[in-house]
């Protein structure tokens, strides 16, 4: 993870500070969380699906982002243009200096010595050959950059970014916007050209969104109370709803399947919660990632608990062919990048500018001041 708090941390007084953040953020107080309403079931079928236990290739290695004094959160890529984005928690340097300058008025009672809390993101652009830097931006109190999406640029506009927005002092965004990349920029949320939607739940907090642009679905991962909800809109029909406070009817709607930690035998402890990385989505199906850093294992090898460290899993929107025992299709550990150290996954995104669809996430392989990652996929 990073820095002065663990995600884990940040979730637990995500938990606790969500009164407050909302009220900071002048939004409306969090209704009594309740169940939605059934399932709607209508992401069009049909879409392959990936197989999480095939092997992991990697594509990349040693990736840097534009701020390196932390690690990588989410991925998402404009295939189209040759380009993926990363986003990442701003380091205290950078989000010092930037909130010393004009933008310090924004939320003058939020420091840059907790930049992870004020919810301060770095997005990066990369080449998709190489994955060099082509382009950043800095974006100020919108969330932690769990997951991210794209729309890519095409006839003269450019690519427009999904993410998480107004995180208060939670951390975490309570709603999602979409804006133009401009590279070299500094974003606040209040800036004109954020677009604002409606919430999926008006109990929902944490949000984050996920962009499939060759089925054309927006996916929405929000929390209700202490669980987690998926929402599946058509993507043209929820950006044709900007500003108007109001979201289109879902496309489906259904609970994440439980995550759980593995023994050292590789089997899931029904007691102990996974640490939740990233997610994505293709068609009808889901892909989440889960797992911890690298603690006590030399980086030469893998043993115990710490070779189930990197999880993936996948589930049917629909809930149509999801395991009723365990709610999801399928679930394995990876063992890819053995020998990166912290070995924490981070991200998950799909990318379809190879022939059949890859689906990609990242390591984190350096725990130094020069954070970088390793970009995986499998097909």
């Amino acid at each position: 993870m990073n820095m002065n708090m663990t995600r884990r941390g940040l979730m637990r007084r995500g938990a606790g500070l969500a009164a407050a953040g909302a009220a900071g953020l002048g939004l409306p107080a969090q209704a009594a969380v309740a169940a939605p309403v059934d399932n709607p079931a209508r992401v069009p079928a049909g879409t392959a699906l990936i197989n999480v236990a095939a092997d992991s290739s990697r594509w990349q290695a040693g990736v840097a982002n534009q701020d390196s004094s932390t690690t990588l959160q989410g991925i998402a890529f404009d295939s189209a243009n040759g380009h993926f984005y990363t986003l990442q928690v701003a380091g205290a340097s950078q989000v010092a200096y930037l909130r010393s300058g004009s933008q310090v008025a924004v939320t003058a009672s939020i420091g840059g010595d907790v930049h992870a809390e004020s919810g301060d993101l770095c997005l990066t652009r990369h080449d998709i050959a190489t994955g060099a830097v082509n382009g950043y931006m800095y974006l100020l109190g919108f969330g932690h950059g769990v997951s991210l999406g794209v729309q890519p640029a095409s006839g003269g506009n450019p690519a427009y970014v999904w993410t998480e927005a107004g995180s208060g002092r939670s951390g975490y965004g309570q709603e999602f916007v979409r804006f133009p990349f401009v590279t070299k920029t500094v974003l606040w949320t209040s800036h004109p050209s954020v677009q604002r939607f409606g919430s999926p739940d008006p109990a929902a907090t944490s949000m984050t969104p996920s962009v499939d642009v060759d089925h054309n679905i927006l996916l929405i991962r929000y929390a209700l109370g202490s669980d987690h909800w998926f929402a599946a809109y058509d993507l043209a029909a929820v950006v044709a709803t900007a500003g108007t406070g109001t979201l289109p009817a879902p496309l489906a709607r259904i609970q994440q399947p439980p995550l759980h930690k593995r023994r050292a035998d590789g089997t899931p402890d029904p007691n102990t919660s996974a640490t939740f990385q990233g997610f994505t989505s293709y068609g009808q199906y889901v892909y989440m990632l889960s797992g911890d850093p690298r603690t006590s294992t030399p980086s030469s090898t893998l043993t115990g608990t710490d070779k189930w460290a990197v999880h993936t899993t996948s589930f049917d929107l629909n809930g149509t062919q999801n395991d009723p025992a365990t709610g999801y299709i399928a679930s394995t550990h990876s063992e890819a990048d053995p020998s990166a150290d912290p070995r924490e996954p981070e991200g998950m995104a799909i990318h379809t500018g190879a022939g059949a669809p890859r689906l990609c996430f990242g390591i984190t392989n350096n725990s130094g001041a020069n954070r970088q990652f390793d970009l995986y996929y499998k097909v």
